[in-house]
């Protein structure tokens, strides 16, 4: 009987044994899971909180840009601007609601800030030489392929001139295309000047090389990411006006993406590699060049930025 009863009693331990360790089981998985419930939780309410925060920093950022399109239209001569990017006015980040944005311009010309003569060969004075490469090709007054521009090479600049020893009336295919040393009037417009790379054009208006490659010197280039550039055809000496809607650059070039050609009204071009190539310059022959400008809005809500970019002529 007592052995039987010693018998009783250990299995009633051993079974007390195995309901305390599988309680104690039983209690460390509904911690985990609750510790996993509440990373759950934690983690969805950060994702919610980050894609909140994105899209309204992305709102901040297209109302920026609608500022800057406000601020521009009260501008009526963009390109006399001491810098580039130009600030919006106010240039300070501007609180709006729980972030701020912040807006700059890009613009692809300068203008002179002081009458150039024909006989100047050290100076070029303009309002700013900001995204201008160091040294390079200039292109004065509009349309040289109508015989009213002047290409100008230098070989340094400061915040205001260019300077280095200026090379004046620079000349293409015998002289043909581009004028000699003329002098011109404050407020001309300034170009830079850069050149196709790789990249032919025929004639015909629904051909377009891929990829289109033009020289760019710097990652800060003159050019605006998305907007309009002139190409000279230097054998008919006329100039084809081409926008495009995105670019990149590297290794000294800028590859230009969603091209179209025959812009305004303007003829295809027959081009080839080295023939220059500017900024928005004419609409069409004889006629006065647009103004162009990129607005960079970048948008913060907490550690949300988002960027919006747009292109604006008048």
């Amino acid at each position: 009987m007592r052995k039987m009863e010693c018998g009783l009693q250990n299995r009633a331990l051993n079974q007390k044994g195995v309901s305390l360790i599988a309680a104690v089981f039983i209690i460390v998985v509904l911690a985990f899971m609750g510790v996993v419930f509440i990373s759950f939780v934690n983690t969805s309410s950060f994702t919610a909180i980050n894609d909140l925060q994105s899209m309204q920093a992305f709102s901040l950022a297209e109302g920026g840009v609608e500022y800057a399109q406000y601020a521009l239209a009260q501008n009526l001569d963009w390109y006399r601007s001491a810098n580039d990017p130009m600030p919006a006015p106010p240039s300070a980040p501007q609180n709006l609601g729980a972030g701020s944005f912040t807006v700059t311009v890009n613009l692809p010309v300068t203008m002179l800030s002081r009458r150039l003569l024909s006989t100047e060969i050290n100076t070029i004075s303009v309002y700013s030489t900001d995204r201008f490469p160091t040294s390079g090709t200039l292109q004065i007054d509009d349309d040289a392929g109508l015989g009213n521009g002047e290409f100008v090479q230098y070989t340094g600049k400061t915040a205001k001139t260019f300077t280095g020893g200026l090379v004046r009336g620079v000349t293409y295919v015998g002289g043909a295309l581009g004028q000699g040393a003329t002098t011109y009037n404050r407020g001309a417009r300034v170009y830079p000047v850069v050149f196709l790379s790789g990249t032919n054009l025929t004639n015909n208006c629904n051909t377009i090389p891929n990829p289109f490659l033009i020289t760019a010197t710097t990652n800060t280039t003159k050019f605006l990411s998305a907007g309009t550039i002139s190409v000279y055809d230097r054998t008919t000496l006329v100039n084809e006006e081409i926008t495009y809607t995105g670019s990149s650059i590297a290794s000294g070039v800028m590859t230009l993406t969603g091209v179209r050609r025959c812009q305004n009204g303007t003829p295809a071009a027959t081009t080839n590699t080295g023939d220059p190539v500017t900024p928005i310059n004419v609409d069409v022959p004889a006629s006065s060049p647009d103004y162009e400008a990129e607005i960079i809005s970048q948008g913060i809500v907490g550690s949300a930025v988002r960027v919006a970019k747009k292109t604006v002529q008048r």
